[in-house]
């Protein structure tokens, strides 16, 4: 009865805890929520009011394309007018300076970041390193050929293998030999008929038995035998048959060419002795570094059988050919090798270390007025003397290409080797601008000399060249992000130089014109129409129109008789007429559409100074027009009819890419380098102020087309054609963005 009882009562305990515990944290969690929400609703709203109006200054005010960055418009609903994209926002964290200017500003946290990082440019002469490899040779003056002077057998060779050292002097073969014996036995009978004439005998007499001693001994001599071995003979009046030969100098067998028993001829090599106490270092250097070698320089040099260790030499020949298989050239250096540690064949890796100072020349300070043999590096005296091992002169240090004291002017100008960003022929370098409330880079166009190890050496001489000073901060790392963030907003970058540099489109030559008589002027008209034939061809991508029209364009000058002309009109003429028969012979040998445009830029030339020499006395007026995408962005230029761009070097694929740049009149309407008159409607303005096409403002004076009865102004002449390949839907939606009610418009029709 007990247990009944005791279980009802602990369940009941276990749910009262629970209530207890939910209700608990309910309370806390109202509590909690009271706390948060804040004193009142409305302060909550100004808060949230707040925050909207702090999100709309925020709110960026320029849109920008993400695959065109040069399309920077204000509206957010606007489309790109070139490819009809949704416009982005334009993060400004980093503001660029005016409208085409290389300057960039960013945060202090923007620039770590980016792990952007400077060093200041400095003034010295710098070290530069040259790396080249090679190989442990024999000296060639060191190496001795032995031999027998006389035809010989060998009976005895000491050294009967190849690798023995010899002494200068060590015995080396035994030779038998009877013409040997002959003449030992003639000095003998010359001695004994010289002491028979006893003292009755004339003076003359005695000279000819002396010479005829004298002749035989110098046989003996000639035929190999020393001094000592000749004296012998004559002490001891015994005559042998057998020679020994001995070594002439000091060094190691390194071939062994005949056996024991073997007849030899005169002359016939029996072992070849090399001196290894002095070797030649033969190295290979690439035709890019022959600039910074000398005659004399220091070399260090490394072997895979000494790790670490560093041997020493100089510079004692270059070679004066360079190898068209492998573009280098050969040197050899000078080494010596007393201790004999180093074995021909072995492979080295070398360095050359020149001072480089100025504009890149060489300078050996510690050859200033001294003397160096030209065939002896090692030999280098204070005084005239000859050299200690050949006896040539000794010639002045300059005389060897060295410069042996720095011009007077400062050291030069260098800069870390990462610090430039390269393309073709323009270098740009980002400099950081002093005292600016925010990190500022600005974007400088230099002239770059030859690199020397980890720095380049800035041309301060070259055009251009000076736009850096002692001190100034320029970027080492991240420079490639900046130039980045400058090429999305569309301002001078690396691939984006500013319009001063691109001399295609902004250095204009003067060109004089020439009075030449009317029948000539007749006589190159149908040049004019023939090249424009060529030109069309290639604008309709047709390869055998082209080299018929070129054919014939050569025809017709070479029909051309330019007699009447005077002396410069007439050199004038000659030129022009070479250049315009280029190729003639293989015009229609031509498969490459692409060579025949290459081959049309040459024709093009030639024609629009002709129009500039001579004038032009057609029916039609022709413009010249210009690309600056052709031939990767080198720009070129062409004559064509008037009216639509028709580009002959890109043909359909870009058929209207480029823009007129003069108009050349026939010459009984007007000069023939008149300017090109504006086609601009003048009734009314241009609705719109941005162009449809590059997104750049519009040009006022630029030929303006019609768009459902709208005026639609353009920044250029060329972005006409883009316009008209555009469908109604684009076009509509473009002209949409100024003109709200374009529905009631549209009747008023097409362009």
């Amino acid at each position: 009865m007990t247990d009944k009882t005791k279980i009802p009562s602990n369940r009941f305990l276990f749910a009262a805890l629970l209530t207890l515990l939910t209700l608990t944290v309910l309370i806390t969690g109202v509590i909690i929520g009271l706390l948060l929400r804040g004193p009142s609703s409305e302060s909550g709203d100004e808060h949230a009011h707040a925050g909207e109006v702090e999100t709309e200054s925020a709110e960026p005010l320029t849109y920008t394309c993400s695959m065109h960055p040069s399309v920077r418009l204000p509206d957010p609903e606007a489309k790109c007018p070139i490819c009809f994209m949704d416009l982005i926002p334009i993060d400004d964290d980093g503001e660029s300076g005016e409208e085409g200017e290389a300057v960039l500003s960013m945060s202090e946290a923007a620039m770590r970041l980016a792990d952007i990082h400077v060093t200041p440019v400095k003034r010295e002469a710098t070290q530069m390193e040259v790396r080249m490899v090679g190989s442990v040779d024999y000296d060639e003056t060191r190496l001795a050929t032995i031999s027998v002077y006389v035809p010989a057998r060998l009976d005895r060779l000491y050294v009967d293998y190849t690798g023995i050292p010899v002494r200068k002097g060590d015995h080396l073969v035994s030779v038998y030999s009877p013409e040997l014996l002959s003449a030992e036995a003639e000095l003998l009978a010359n001695l004994d008929a010289m002491k028979r004439l006893g003292e009755t005998a004339s003076d003359t007499t005695r000279r000819i038995a002396e010479a005829l001693i004298d002749a035989s001994r110098e046989k003996l001599r000639l035929w190999g035998l020393t001094a000592d071995q000749i004296s012998r003979i004559e002490q001891t009046r015994e005559t042998s048959d057998h020679i020994t030969i001995f070594s002439p100098i000091g060094g190691v067998v390194t071939q062994k060419h005949k056996v024991e028993g073997e007849y030899v001829k005169a002359g016939e090599g029996i072992y070849s002795v090399a001196d290894l106490s002095h070797l030649w270092i033969r190295l290979d250097a690439y035709e890019s570094d022959l600039h910074w070698i000398r005659y004399g320089q220091e070399v260090e040099f490394t072997t895979e059988a000494y790790p670490g260790e560093i041997f020493h030499g100089k510079i004692a020949f270059i070679d004066p050919l360079v190898s068209e298989a492998t573009r280098t050239v050969k040197l050899r250096v000078n080494v010596d090798n007393t201790d004999g540690r180093l074995k021909p064949g072995m492979f080295v890796r070398a360095t050359v270390r020149p001072i480089i100072a100025g504009a890149g020349e060489v300078v050996a300070e510690d050859l200033a007025g001294l003397l160096i043999c030209p065939m002896h590096p090692e030999i280098v005296k204070d005084g005239q003397a000859p050299c200690d091992i050949c006896g040539m002169d000794l010639v002045p240090a300059e005389e060897m290409g060295y410069v042996v004291q720095a011009n007077d002017g400062p050291p030069p100008l260098i800069i870390p080797a990462s610090a430039p960003m390269i393309t073709g022929k323009r270098a740009i370098v980002y400099v950081k601008l002093p005292d600016r409330e925010k990190p500022t880079f600005e974007g400088r166009s230099i002239v770059l000399g030859p690199r020397a190890g980890d720095y380049y050496i800035v041309r301060e001489d070259a055009p251009g060249g000076a736009n850096l000073d002692e001190g100034d901060l320029v970027v080492v790392s991240g420079n490639f992000k900046i130039d980045s963030a400058l090429q999305i907003q569309a301002a001078t970058s690396m691939m984006n130089p500013p319009a001063a540099e691109d001399v295609a489109t902004t250095t204009e030559v003067k060109i004089e014109r020439l009075d030449v008589p009317g029948p000539f002027l007749a006589a190159i008209e149908p040049v004019y129409a023939d090249y424009l034939d060529v030109q069309t061809s290639l604008a309709g991508d047709e390869l055998a129109g082209f080299q018929q029209a070129a054919m014939k364009m050569q025809d017709s000058v070479k029909s051309i008789e330019g007699g009447d002309l005077g002396r410069e009109a007439q050199v004038a003429w000659d030129d022009l007429a070479d250049r315009l028969l280029t190729n003639q012979q293989h015009i229609d040998h031509i498969g490459d559409i692409e060579d025949a445009r290459k081959l049309f830029e040459v024709y093009s030339k030639a024609m629009i100074e002709l129009s500039q020499r001579f004038g032009y006395d057609g029916g039609d007026t022709i413009v010249e027009a210009y690309c600056p995408m052709a031939f990767d962005f080198k720009g070129a230029s062409w004559l064509q009819l008037e009216g639509k761009i028709n580009n002959p070097y890109f043909g359909a694929s870009m058929l209207r890419c480029g823009e007129i740049t003069r108009d050349i009149e026939p010459a009984d309407e007007s000069p023939a380098s008149q300017p090109a008159e504006p086609e601009a409607d003048t009734e009314s303005a241009a609705v719109n102020d941005v162009c449809p096409v590059m997104g750049n403002p519009v040009d006022p004076d630029t030929p303006m087309a019609t768009w459902r009865g709208h005026k639609i102004g353009f920044c250029c002449a060329g972005c006409d054609g883009p316009w008209e390949e555009k469908t109604e839907q684009e076009k509509d939606a473009f002209l949409a963005r100024y003109v709200p009610d374009l529905g009631s418009s549209e009747e008023s029709g097409d362009e």
